[in-house]
């Protein structure tokens, strides 16, 4: 199994980096492969939900 970790974070090296780390550390440790993907520079675009409008 692989887990993968999405850091939304604006800070890359930020306290949310340092629990994610932890919790790869722990996963790792019980045989669970995972990846970290730092977000927290890209833009997050609009969206409608479903039957709904951005408002």
């Amino acid at each position: 199994m692989k887990v993968l970790i999405v850091n939304g974070s604006p800070r890359q090296k930020g306290n949310t980096a340092c629990a994610l780390e932890e919790l790869a550390k722990q996963l790792e440790a019980n045989g669970i492969d995972s990846e970290t993907v730092w977000i927290g520079n890209k833009p997050v675009a609009r969206f409608r939900s479903v039957g709904g409008n951005w408002k």
